[in-house]
């Protein structure tokens, strides 16, 4: 039988989680939500740990999946006295828990998740000198199929930044006047500079450089960088600073609790020039300006590794998601227009 509760034992995995969960909060600039995630993936592994014959059996069981795991302690049939340690575990064990997960049916995004939690945690173990060896990176990464992502095309890019900059009508009110000169501004910001919606929404007027035409941007993981704008989008953000009351310190200042427009707001915004363009509403958002953006640029010779640079990626693999769309763009086209592929027709 085990001589340890499962809440004794998970304390001790806690305890030493929490110095590389310190690390990640103070290191690298991570969510307390984001560490929260890890925390959960961690509990999964260590119930696995704990009693695997009770993982096996229970993993999809609907008190699993309200994180009620009090009754493993009851559950027990594995012979050995102590259960194993998150750090005093191999490349097997890992491969069982893995074939386990998929057994009982948790998607491929979800594995290739706990592979990446796991991995990064024992990197770091490594580097501590706590651990010899990484016992996962002799396993394979689950691979996902990534569906690529629906881009604006410049067409239609060119229709919406026309509809934004359109003359003001003879009889236009303040209000309306004030309306349609922020969502012209924000529009433009949005697509020519490809931030983020959380990005857009937190954008503080000292964070604009007009002479330099650039804007500093707290990303994710409170990652700072630079990007640049356009001659036509410094007037359209002059003409709308203009209009701002001296007391905001926002770029786009609202009443609501936080001070500034809300993703909801620009959300909203997006959805009724879509009706009025007769666009799909699912076209027009937000992130998909964001891909207009970074495909457009590759479209006309840019550097990836700049892209990457503007579109705050850590990783140069989530940018060559938009190689990928090029290619696909590409195929399509001469299938359609080749002459080849007309005569055999």
């Amino acid at each position: 039988m085990l001589d340890v509760d499962w809440e004794k034992y998970w304390k001790g995995q806690n305890r030493i989680l929490e110095v590389y969960f310190d690390y990640l909060l103070v290191e690298k600039g991570l969510t307390k939500n984001t560490i929260f995630s890890y925390r959960r993936d961690f509990k999964l592994l260590s119930s696995f740990l704990y009693n695997p014959d009770w993982f096996k059996e229970n993993v999809f069981s609907e008190k699993t999946k309200k994180k009620d795991l009090s009754k493993i302690s009851n559950l027990n049939k594995v012979g050995r006295k102590r259960p194993l340690s998150i750090i005093n575990i191999n490349q097997e064990i890992l491969k069982s828990f893995f074939e386990i997960l998929n057994i009982n049916g948790f998607k491929n995004t979800s594995l290739a998740r706990f592979y990446s939690t796991l991995k990064q945690f024992y990197d770091f173990e490594v580097r501590q000198n706590i651990m010899q060896e990484n016992p996962i990176e002799f396993l394979d990464k689950p691979q996902i199929k990534r569906k690529l992502p629906s881009v604006l095309t410049e067409t239609e890019i060119e229709a919406l930044l026309k509809y934004v900059r359109r003359s003001p009508k003879k009889d236009e009110s303040l209000s309306k006047k004030s309306k349609r000169i922020k969502i012209k501004c924000l529009i433009e910001v949005l697509y020519s500079t490809g931030v983020r919606i959380s990005e857009l929404v937190n954008l503080k007027l000292n964070d604009i450089d007009s002479k330099k035409r650039m804007l500093r941007i707290l990303g994710k993981g409170q990652k700072e960088r630079n990007v640049y704008f356009t001659s036509k989008v410094a007037k359209s953000l002059d003409e709308w600073i203009d209009l701002i009351s001296d007391s905001s310190i926002f770029l786009f200042p609202s009443h609501s609790v936080l001070g500034h427009i809300t993703r909801d707001s620009v959300n909203k915004i997006l959805a009724d020039i879509a009706s009025d363009l007769g666009l799909d509403r699912k076209k027009l958002s937000p992130h998909k300006l964001r891909h207009a953006f970074a495909t457009h640029l590759l479209q006309k010779g840019a550097d990836i590794r700049v892209i990457q640079e503007l579109l705050g990626h850590s990783n140069i693999s989530t940018t060559e998601i938009y190689t990928h769309i090029l290619d696909s763009e590409t195929l399509e086209s001469v299938n359609e227009n080749h002459p080849l592929v007309k005569s055999l027709s």
